[in-house]
């Protein structure tokens, strides 16, 4: 049930929100019905979902289950890689920090930034999940058995998710165009 009730909130946050956790959604996925499951576009293949289920004693909810995309079957003409510092400029930044009196050093870390990067409509991907992991709150919530076809969930993901092959390189990219403004 605990593993339940995780891929309920999951889902949640990945959708618009979670009714029985109160977890907000980052309004990644939005559920399709019978008649937009049939017009999933003939160039794109729908992957299925894997869950990443853990134990993490040290965290608020210690029972943490993740979904991510299969992302061995998106297809991504664009540029996968996401263009960081190497070891030795990380090295000079940190050398002069430290040698520098008086300097101050920050670093900090954007939680799910990947669930936070749009896709245009033409990018958007698509993926089922069986309904059969999802708890009956969820269900119920969504409207899902309505909406299942053969058993499954089909969702389409309007923003990067876990999984994306693509999803380094766009939420790199949309964070230069944020930051870049600012100097």
């Amino acid at each position: 049930e605990t593993c339940k009730d995780g891929m309920g909130k999951e889902f949640g946050n990945m959708a618009q929100w979670d009714d029985k956790t109160g977890t907000p959604g980052m309004d990644a996925i939005h559920v399709l019905d019978h008649e937009q499951i049939k017009r999933i576009p003939a160039k794109k293949t729908v992957t299925y979902a894997r869950l990443v289920v853990d134990f993490r004693p040290q965290k608020k909810d210690p029972y943490r289950v993740r979904m991510t995309a299969g992302g061995n079957l998106i297809q991504y003409a664009g540029e996968l890689t996401t263009r960081t510092a190497d070891l030795t400029t990380a090295k000079i930044v940190w050398n002069s920090v430290l040698s520098t009196e008086g300097a101050k050093y920050a670093i900090f870390d954007i939680s799910n930034m990947y669930l936070q990067t749009p896709l245009a409509p033409e990018d958007y991907e698509y993926m089922r999940i069986p309904l059969k992991l999802l708890p009956d709150h969820t269900i119920e919530q969504y409207g899902l058995r309505e909406k299942a076809l053969d058993g499954m969930v089909y969702v389409e993901m309007r923003k990067c998710v876990h999984g994306f092959p693509q999803a380094g390189a766009l939420a790199n990219k949309l964070l230069k165009e944020r930051l870049t403004p600012a100097g």
